[in-house]
């Protein structure tokens, strides 16, 4: 089904936008949405999102509808900054539950990345070029440079493609002093290969993917000696896919994957006269930390008729880990999963997909059935409304039930006392066309959401050592919020602007008489894209506005302080020139209004809750520019 027909809400990034924001990575390219937020951890160079006001551990992450892994550093979420922009062939965000379809960790929503296939009947090929500064910084050894190189081919029934990128990001100063930098160096090499058959009955592939990050931390000198910290991540994640055709009515998809994600950490000990460098020794300095999942799931549809259609499907996930920072040395999860479902057309204009989902989870007890249930109503191609029910579960992962880091910035504990997440959550959308003619389209969408979660999973103090760091169990987190996104195409001119608004619910503030509990953020994006067709150039500006963001702390004392990050502005320019018939050019701006970092302030007035007082969001204004040439 399109998106336009689907019961589902479902927005999707083009191509065509990922090149438009001039992007290396895919933080970029959402940068400037609705809903979505991001945060670093620049210790250990991870990045975080949230959706709906729900971490990112909620949101679960697909590539061509398979899940990813990738826990990096503390976190218990997918840094979707480890994929390759330049294999995308889209990305398709689903907001909601879809807990029935995808299990666990899809409570605030689904980001489904689908990748890009070779062109039918030829050979295609195409290398792509980006250099950009980190702020004001820029030379071979700084700033970012990235090379990419993608080759396709496709005849008859068999198809094959391959991409290479190497992601090279210098760092950033900031207010670090010497050897230190406040963003750290990165060097990223990925590369996937896909090879595929394919015939009007079915489509069948293998894809593999590979992911190697080297993060480097260096010390400051004390006397001579520094000492320097690697942070090395090896991931393998290989898919066998395929769509298969099964007579008129009958339709099997399947898929199984396996990804192994290892990540090391490597301490060394720099000598300053020599530069002589060898392992550290001491506890927690050498540490190797790996994952594998297994992913067997599948798909069965049945169209019993123009108005009805039935799925069924299962969903086998099995997850363990391995190292010394694991507190039973190796543990794992496993989660077996039936669901079914079915969409059923009364008229014409009316859609209701109810759906179950059947879960045994090896480590927690699931509730008898997942339901879900999504009404769609559409009124010819003018007017369209959603509405859609569903219940999650998430059982905790191994990370956050076993996993122990400690370092110089970090003193976190794994906690095996914990529960399971249960939640109920609501979502609606409204879409109306106001105008529908040849050269001019306008088009509003309202949207709202409401989450409800027991036992929310969260960091708190560990109760008898306030200096440590561990995760507990919040008996009620709810948050809430609404969007309203109008969307304007008149001939070369494509512009969109929209308001969203987001309270967060946390029952321990509630307790503690922190006001109602809830506290809202405002959010403002807009974007603006003029093509000019003679010149077969375009230039587009894509902006957001984050407001003030009030949240929670969990003090040492066990009280709950309410602080509140500043508002802030964020802007990307870029213009885009096609030369010939095989090149392109590219440059702009990143980060137009220079932001680095946001303060943190307590919200009536008083002293800072939880130590930091700022948050980094940048590293300031940078400048970039590439070229692609294609075969």
């Amino acid at each position: 089904q399109s998106a336009h027909q689907s019961v589902y809400r479902v927005r999707t990034i083009s191509s065509e936008r990922i090149q438009a924001v001039g992007s290396t990575r895919l933080q970029d390219v959402l940068n400037t949405e609705l809903n979505i937020r991001f945060s670093q951890d620049l210790a250990l160079g991870g990045s975080n999102l949230t959706m709906q006001g729900l971490s990112g551990q909620n949101v679960k992450v697909l590539i061509d509808g398979v899940p990813l892994i990738g826990r990096q550093g503390t976190g218990n979420e997918v840094n979707i900054n480890q994929i390759n922009v330049n294999s995308i062939e889209r990305v398709e965000i689903v907001e909601g539950p879809m807990s029935v379809v995808y299990g666990a960790d899809a409570l605030a929503g689904v980001i489904n990345i689908i990748t890009k296939k070779p062109e039918e009947g030829k050979w295609s090929a195409s290398v792509r070029l980006h250099e950009e500064s980190v702020g004001k910084e820029y030379g071979f050894k700084a700033g970012i440079h990235n090379e990419s190189l993608s080759v396709g081919y496709s005849r008859k029934k068999i198809y094959a493609m391959g991409d290479f990128a190497r992601n090279y990001f210098g760092g950033w100063q900031g207010s670090a002093e010497d050897r230190d930098k406040e963003w750290h160096p990165k060097t990223q090499w990925l590369g996937s290969t896909t090879v595929g058959v394919k015939t009007d009955d079915f489509d069948v592939y293998y894809r593999l993917d590979y992911l190697n990050e080297n993060i480097y931390n260096p010390g400051l000198f004390s006397g001579i000696e520094a000492l320097d910290q690697r942070y090395i991540t090896n991931r393998f994640m290989h898919q066998l896919q395929g769509n298969v055709k099964l007579g008129d009515r009958w339709r099997y998809n399947g898929a199984f994957a396996f990804s192994d994600y290892s990540r090391k950490i490597q301490t060394t000990t720099v000598n300053r006269n020599t530069g002589d460098e060898r392992l550290a020794l001491g506890p927690g300095l050498q540490d190797l930390t790996t994952f594998k999942r297994l992913t067997a799931r599948g798909t069965f549809l049945f169209k019993a008729s123009d108005r009805l259609s039935l799925q069924s499907g299962y969903d086998i996930n099995t997850e363990s880990g391995s190292g010394g920072r694991l507190k039973e040395g190796i543990s794992s999860i496993e989660d077996y999963a039936l669901f079914v479902s079915a969409e059923f057309k009364p008229a014409t204009w009316f859609s209701v997909r109810p759906g179950v989902r059947f879960v045994e989870n090896s480590a927690y007890v699931a509730p008898p059935a997942i339901p879900s249930l999504n009404l769609k109503m559409q009124w010819g191609n003018r007017s369209e409304f959603r509405l859609s029910y569903g219940r999650g579960f998430r059982a905790p992962s191994i990370r956050e039930l076993f996993f122990n880091f400690f370092d110089a910035s970090h003193s976190i504990e794994g906690n095996p006392e914990l529960e399971a997440e249960l939640s109920h959550s609501y979502n609606a959308a409204w879409t109306v066309r106001l105008i529908q003619k040849e050269g001019v389209q306008l088009s509003s969408t309202v949207t709202g959401f409401y989450n409800d979660v027991d036992n929310m999973i969260g960091y708190g103090v560990k109760p008898g050592n306030t200096s440590i760091t561990t995760y507990i169990n919040v008996d009620k987190f709810r948050s809430k919020g609404l969007t309203w996104v109008n969307s304007l195409k008149h001939k070369n001119l494509d512009v969109t602007a929209g308001f969203g608004y987001t309270g967060r619910y946390n029952e321990l503030a509630a307790e503690q008489e922190q006001g109602t509990g809830f506290v809202w953020a405002p959010e403002l994006n807009s974007s603006i894209t003029y093509s000019l067709s003679r010149l077969r150039s375009s230039v587009s500006i894509y902006y957001k506005y984050t407001g003030k963001t009030p949240f929670y702390i969990f003090d040492v004392d066990g009280t709950v302080g309410l602080n509140e990050a500043e508002a802030f502005h964020w802007a990307d320019i870029n213009l885009q020139k096609s030369l010939f018939k095989r090149i392109a050019i590219n440059g702009g701006i990143r980060n137009a209004f220079d932001v680095t970092r946001i303060t943190n302030a307590a919200a009536n007035g008083g002293p800072v809750h939880g130590g930091g007082t700022s948050q980094p969001i940048g590293y300031g204004r940078s400048y970039y520019v590439g070229l692609t040439y294609k075969l």
